[in-house]
């Protein structure tokens, strides 16, 4: 790892625990044993640094996805244990991108932007996996769904006064509307992996509160 790599990584670590604001190049000098000098050569300014860090961040979940998705049985068990880790993270990564959008406006647009066609992609192949497997009508319109489902899936996991109701899990909320959405577009072979999955993810819940 190059020591640009190591400031990259160590702060982006420095942004999630402390806060993207209150994380000065000093401090990240500082903690880091380097030079202030050191840090502008390198990034130009702290908006250069903000930028390559969260990419990180992003790029490490995109990791964990790819790991996770390696232990599913099909296409279908795959998204949604990938969903699950999206939600697990969901409120760190909520706070990052509220800070982003308020203080740093086009590190968050050049973000957004980025992470949409990337994780477009990412759905494009699996949608396409799961029509060739026979888990998803092979009529539907693959944008549209992306389109439609991201933007959900989004706003879901960005926009928490969109589920103010009582007796509900913002992740329960979620699982509940990528589920629908997915038999929506599923065959019968398709609900019947969805139900299934979910039956376990209840399954599970109710495990941990009582053991809890």
């Amino acid at each position: 790892m190059t020591q640009k790599d190591r400031i990259v990584e160590q702060t982006m670590h420095m942004f999630v625990a402390q806060g993207i604001k209150s994380v000065r190049m000093d401090d990240i000098a500082q903690q880091l044993g380097v030079s202030k000098r050191t840090l502008y050569e390198l990034f130009g300014d702290k908006e250069g640094l903000l930028y390559l860090a969260m990419s990180c961040y992003f790029e490490q979940h995109r990791k964990q996805w790819t790991e996770l998705g390696s232990d599913a049985d099909n296409v279908l068990e795959r998204l949604f244990l990938v969903l699950g880790n999206v939600m697990e993270h969901s409120e760190t990564t909520y706070r990052i991108l509220e800070n982003l959008r308020k203080f740093y406006p086009e590190v968050y647009q050049k973000l957004m932007r980025e992470s949409y066609e990337q994780n477009k992609l990412e759905l494009r192949r699996m949608l396409e996996q799961g029509i060739a497997e026979g888990f998803f009508i092979d009529s539907i319109n693959i944008e549209l769904s992306i389109l439609v489902f991201y933007y959900t899936a989004t706003a879901i996991t960005t926009r928490r006064e969109l589920i103010p109701f009582e007796g509900i899990s913002e992740r329960g909320a979620f699982m509940q509307i990528v589920s629908i959405f997915f038999r929506g577009i599923s065959t019968a072979r398709g609900g019947e992996i969805i139900d299934g999955f979910l039956k376990r993810w209840r399954f599970d819940k109710q495990e941990k509160r009582i053991i809890e």
